[in-house]
């Protein structure tokens, strides 16, 4: 999930994060650059729950948007790194 904030003071991302933190579904939460503020990992049981959590990220403090896609399949996940 990506998360835009209304604004990026200072105050607004520690508040953003102070309550993104008493979220269990969220496993990864970044500080991105460029479009979004927030990248989130989430996990969830099926739909109805995605529903859920997505509401309950909208009302934390200072989210603008929440946007959010699905993986359908996997196609490619490597686990070691391309060390020579």
């Amino acid at each position: 999930m990506n998360v835009s904030l209304a604004d990026q003071r200072e105050e607004s991302l520690r508040g953003f994060e102070a309550a993104i933190q008493s979220v269990p579904e969220v496993m990864e939460c970044y500080l991105m650059s460029g479009e979004v503020d927030y990248m989130l990992r989430v996990v969830v049981a099926g739909t109805s729950d995605f529903e859920r959590i997505h509401n309950q990220l909208t009302r934390l403090p200072g989210v603008a948007r929440v946007q959010s896609s699905f993986a359908l399949r996997p196609i490619l996940k490597r686990t070691s790194l391309p060390l020579r």
